[in-house]
């Protein structure tokens, strides 16, 4: 196992050399389980070659594979395609490629951010470029923090890091604070026009009339639910999970935990979406091996990873 680690954390960090891939499956071995694949937004050319380069293993509908899972069937050589938080541009991009290969691709996407309401990473983007360098105090708006000072990078790593626990009021007033700071000399719109348009409601209806495109529930406001009780959490999954319905008249069988990390997640809402859902995805790496279908682990893949890194990060893990 420290082999395995430690090959696991040389390989997985460049990722850019050579031939890297025939090294890990000389010295593991070929993977026994399925795995679910978490694309993050890139050119749909640099998608195609990532699925591409995944072969033999094939691209089967994300309920299907859970299905095969839970049921004991081998999920050896299948995975699923899986994007994230509906951005516009990227849905009807890599929705192109799918139904040009016969591709199933499941889009989990949080409705808030289709209703209009901008995701809080991207109003901390829009922060991190547009507030005048200084000295910055949380206001007393949020009790647990007023009074804490710091310099804007210092304030950018703080919001940055507290949109992955901090319960949603608490965000999205601060938020909004500092949003203001930062448009005091600009228009007022200038925040709308600047982070990515979602995906259409119009649009998620007419996608949805293909079989191997599926909307699936990434919350209604994308907040950490690790940071809400029960009731709240109830409310993020059903809520969104009826809106989608309404606009798909299909089912919505599976939640993905927004931010996805396990202090993002905690221990209740596992639980919760065992109730409402067959299945919930998070953002923790590794394959379809004995775990929980509530706390799935899924693969990244970004822009600049190419083919090889694609395979690798497979194998690994």
């Amino acid at each position: 196992m420290k082999t395995r680690s430690f090959i696991k954390n040389f390989l997985s960090k460049p990722l850019k050399f050579t031939g890297c891939f025939k090294v890990a499956e000389s010295l593991f071995g070929k993977s026994k389980f399925g795995y679910i694949m978490c694309w993050h937004d890139l050119a749909p050319e640099i998608f195609k070659s990532h699925v591409e380069a995944l072969y033999p293993s094939k691209p089967i509908p994300l309920d299907e594979l859970i299905n095969r899972y839970k049921s004991g069937k081998s999920t050896k050589n299948f995975f699923a395609i899986t994007f994230d938080d509906g951005v516009g541009s990227t849905v009807k991009n890599i929705s192109k490629v799918c139904l040009q290969m016969n591709w199933p691709v499941t889009f989990y996407i949080p409705v808030g951010y289709l209703n209009g309401e901008s995701l809080p990473y991207h109003k901390v983007e829009f922060l991190r470029k547009n507030l005048a360098e200084g000295e910055y105090q949380i206001p007393k708006i949020s009790k647990k923090f007023h009074g804490k000072k710091f310099k804007k990078d210092e304030l950018m790593n703080f919001l940055g890091n507290l949109i992955y626990t901090e319960h949603s009021e608490v965000i999205y007033s601060l938020l909004k604070y500092f949003l203001e700071k930062a448009e005091d000399s600009r228009s007022t719109s200038s925040f709308k026009n600047w982070f990515p348009k979602p995906i259409s409601w119009e649009n998620v209806k007419e996608l949805s009339k293909n079989s191997i495109i599926s909307f699936q529930s990434h919350s209604l406001t994308h907040t950490a639910v690790s940071s809400l009780n029960e009731d709240e959490i109830e409310k993020e999954m059903l809520k969104s999970k009826d809106i989608i319905y309404q606009y798909t008249g299909r089912k919505i069988h599976s939640f993905c935990y927004p931010y996805g990390g396990k202090k993002s997640i905690g221990d209740l809402a596992p639980k919760i979406a065992g109730k409402y859902f067959e299945s919930a995805t998070t953002l923790i790496k590794g394959r379809l091996n004995k775990r929980n279908p509530f706390y799935l682990p899924r693969i990244d893949l970004y822009e600049n990873d190419n083919g090889e890194v694609a395979r690798l990060k497979t194998l690994l893990g």
